[in-house]
């Protein structure tokens, strides 16, 4: 635990700069805003660990703001993006799955392992990578609305 506690001292303010983000012990609750293709945005909260950081990438979910836990009504939906998907409920993923390189369950429960030419690479990327990839995917032309009947 201590490696975990020292990557999220070094890594957590650059990663997160410039939004809404707290730590709590292992892990990281940050914000992200999403526009809807009407202007509406709406805010996620993702829950953020790095337990096999730097080697892979951390491990996101959605989870709900209340609680702080796993929950699949409080994931995002996409549509269009060849790069990303969400997928709230996936086989056997325990808080569903991000589909993405830049996120470490892409590599044990979406069935891809390693692929050269878009892994994950040690000491190239960082969490920032991951970051981007959110904020990327909650915008437009990506963003369609949130999965529950939330407004």
């Amino acid at each position: 635990m201590v490696k975990v506690r020292q990557v999220l001292a070094d890594e957590a303010p650059k990663a997160f700069e410039g939004l809404n983000w707290e730590r709590d012990g292992d892990v990281c609750f940050v914000e992200f805003e999403a526009k809807r293709p009407d202007g509406t945005a709406d805010v996620y909260l993702t829950k953020w660990t790095f337990f096999h950081y730097p080697e892979w990438p951390p491990h996101v979910t959605f989870v709900d703001p209340k609680t702080k836990l796993y929950d699949s009504s409080y994931w995002p939906v996409i549509s269009g993006s060849t790069d990303l998907a969400f997928n709230a409920s996936y086989g056997d993923a325990p808080e569903g799955l991000i589909c993405n390189s830049m996120f470490f369950d892409w590599y044990f429960w979406g069935g891809h392992g390693s692929q050269p030419a878009v892994s994950w690479r040690p000491g190239v990327h960082r969490a920032a990578a991951t970051v981007a990839e959110l904020i990327i995917h909650l915008q437009q032309p990506y963003y369609v609305g949130p999965a529950n009947a939330r407004a």
